[in-house]
């Protein structure tokens, strides 16, 4: 009983009224147990969770890589009227997502912690703050480890129980949630990623801590020291203190051992080519990049890029990797903050997208001469300011692309008859 009484103390679950929820049998206790020891070994007898997985490298890159590049895209707030959409800077909601969401982070800082949420436990939560005529004023983040969500079995409706830091739970109706749900198996919570990719990401950190200790042995092989005689136990202990004192640790690679009384040095194991360590950990790698759907060479692997198809792959990665996320992103705004059916949100990947200087120009040109933009708009993606001559905001299309209707031949005809009054 004391240490159920200890237990709950630890995870809040004692010292509440009585109506709320408490340890009630074997099975509370033992997922509460496994919650707080972080019982989460893979085959490789390694402990994978959300901590230990981020601090592997392939893991802790693609994660921020992808929440970094979000981040840094602008969430814009639109407002659909009729068939023209225009920037919604009149709604509180539009300098939320492009600013500044609550007092204390910024845009990037509020995307960038969701993004991260999302894939690693595979949910990014935060609870919305509405004020006057029930427009959104706040979004204050919520950790996901606090955050369960529920739904009714009767009505399919959808709630969220956030344990607070005192212990207190409280239930959230979906109104007052902003939810960035990953990949679910039954659509209500998104997959914890690191959980479900466990025995992978567990060869990955079994891999480094053999790294690790294998530098930690002075860079070679284990091996037996051989005496002539027979030695007491006492004389073996001394001899190997001595052995590991003089000869282990990075600092002392390289030195000359000297042994006496006959003594000789048998390594035993394999070196670090034969063993293949290198392949193993850059084929963990590229599994984990494929995990998280980014491009080795978003984190640093350039085995196989080349100068001719490095920009092809930075686009495709935009294209593949990036666009799903940027999209559960939209809809989610769309779903859980915008009452309003002509609001809608959009980012910004014109950055991502713009390629090299002369291509970019070329596609722009493009644009241009078949009507699309005008030269102010032009002007306005390239961050210059706009012409102040009518012209600017004039559309062009080339004569032999007109459509081949009455209307147009008859304005083409209108237009030479007028030209050639003006010689």
């Amino acid at each position: 009983m004391g240490l159920l009484n200890k237990l709950g103390q630890l995870t809040g679950l004692v010292g509440r009224p009585r109506n709320e929820n408490r340890l009630s049998g074997p099975m509370e206790l033992e997922q509460a147990i496994r919650e707080m020891v972080g019982d989460a070994r893979s085959s490789s007898g390694v402990v994978v969770n959300n901590t230990t997985a981020a601090r592997l490298a392939a893991v802790g890159s693609c994660v921020r890589v992808l929440a970094d590049d979000i981040a840094a895209l602008p969430l814009v707030l639109y407002r659909q009227t009729g068939d023209r959409r225009e920037a919604a800077k009149d709604d509180p909601l539009y300098n939320l997502l492009k600013v500044r969401p609550n007092e204390w982070q910024t845009a990037f800082e509020f995307k960038q912690f969701q993004q991260r949420a999302k894939l690693l436990r595979g949910n990014g939560y935060a609870l919305i703050v509405r004020g006057f005529g029930n427009r959104v004023q706040e979004l204050i983040p919520l950790h996901p480890d606090r955050v369960v969500p529920k739904q009714d079995d009767r009505t399919l409706a959808v709630t969220y129980e956030y344990t607070r830091k005192d212990g207190r739970r409280v239930i959230l109706e979906q109104k007052e949630v902003f939810h960035l749900r990953g990949p679910s198996v039954d659509g209500v919570a998104g997959l914890n990623t690191v959980a479900h990719w466990r025995e992978t990401i567990g060869d990955g950190l079994a891999l480094r801590e053999h790294g690790s200790r294998f530098f930690a042995n002075g860079a070679r092989p284990s091996g037996t020291l051989e005496a002539d005689g027979k030695i007491g136990p006492e004389d073996k202990k001394a001899m190997r203190s001595d052995f590991e004192t003089l000869y282990s640790g990075v600092e002392n690679t390289g030195r000359i051992a000297v042994l006496d009384q006959g003594v000789k040095y048998n390594p035993m194991s394999l070196s670090m080519e034969d063993a293949q360590y290198l392949d193993s950990r850059k084929f963990n790698r590229t599994e984990i990049c494929g995990i998280f759907g980014v491009p080795p060479h978003k984190i640093g692997d350039l085995d196989h890029a080349t100068f001719s198809n490095i920009e092809h792959q930075s686009l495709e990665y935009v294209n593949s990797s990036l666009t799903p996320h940027l999209v559960a992103w939209e809809q989610a705004a769309e779903r859980d903050l915008m009452g309003d059916p002509g609001l809608y949100c959009r980012f910004n990947t014109n950055a991502l997208l713009r390629g090299d200087f002369k291509s970019r120009q070329e596609g722009l040109a493009i644009q241009r001469r078949n009507g699309v933009i005008s030269p102010n708009e032009w002007r306005g993606l390239e961050e210059m300011n706009n012409r102040d001559d009518p012209g600017g905001n004039g559309y062009i299309i080339e004569s032999n692309m007109q459509p081949d209707d009455g209307e147009f031949k008859g304005m083409a005809r209108k237009s030479e008859a007028s030209n050639a009054a003006t010689k």
